[in-house]
């Protein structure tokens, strides 16, 4: 497995769109506190880049690099090595290359201009995001022989969370308006890592206006702190659920 990181992540590192991924992270996010006077306000506008720009790149490119990659994955498939180690080493490679994106991209400007939790958080949301969206991209990719295909359901998969979530969720709140959904929020928030993400900044930011009703339901039952571990919990449950699923893919695939 280590030997597969190594190769796999020397790779990466001298990938140009992992590369340009970085630094159009960091452009928007430099841009942005140079624009905005108030840090704070800078925050919450880079808040809704990242949401959406991170797991889409970390999903398509997930996708696109698994199946280029093929003929050398089938080529150490024949090796003397265990399956598992194949695709582990794969997957730590792909998460590692794109929280060094994440981490350069973002945490450059953000310890530049907002050296405080608020920004840290935002930090750790989206490099939680990168390495859950990369797991997601895994499994996807092995779940689909087509480049083409496995790009179209990770670009459906990013759609849903970022638009249908959303509108589905306030379709619900004003259709069962008379029923107590407060208890069933938390749960329905867990269906979706990006609304998670977005609400352990908005908890650390203080800004219930801005947090929605899911975030503000967070809250309400945890506090800032609590809501907090929640949301990081269910997060790793979202790494760790797929892994395991393209693991018994992985393993079970005809290559």
């Amino acid at each position: 497995m280590h030997k597969v990181f190594k190769y796999t992540l020397i790779d990466l590192v001298r990938n140009r769109f992992v590369l340009g991924f970085g630094l159009l992270l960091f452009t928007a996010a430099q841009g942005l506190f140079l624009l905005e006077p108030e840090p704070i306000k800078a925050l919450l506008s880079l808040v809704q880049v990242v949401l959406a720009l991170v797991p889409l790149v970390a999903l398509v490119f997930t996708v696109v690099y698994v199946h280029d990659t093929m003929d050398f994955i089938q080529l150490l498939a024949v090796q003397p090595l265990a399956r598992r180690s194949i695709l582990g080493g794969q997957m730590a490679a792909l998460g590692t290359a794109l929280l060094l994106a994440v981490g350069l991209g973002l945490g450059l400007p953000i310890v530049a201009h907002l050296p405080n939790k608020a920004g840290a958080v935002l930090l750790v949301s989206a490099g939680a995001l990168a390495l859950v969206f990369t797991v997601l991209g895994m499994l996807i990719a092995w779940s689909q022989r087509e480049k083409a295909r496995g790009v179209g359901l990770g670009l459906l998969t990013w759609f849903l969370f970022v638009f249908v979530y959303d509108a589905v969720l306030f379709w619900l709140m004003f259709a069962l308006s008379d029923w107590p959904l407060e208890p069933f929020v938390v749960p329905i928030a867990s269906v979706n890592p990006i609304d998670l993400a977005r609400i352990m900044v908005m908890l650390e930011v203080d800004l219930a206006a801005m947090m929605g009703y899911s975030g503000a339901v967070y809250k309400q039952f945890f506090g800032g702190s609590g809501g907090m571990v929640v949301a990081g919990l269910v997060l790793l449950l979202w790494m760790g659920v797929p892994a395991w699923a393209t693991l018994r893919k992985f393993i079970k695939r005809d290559l």
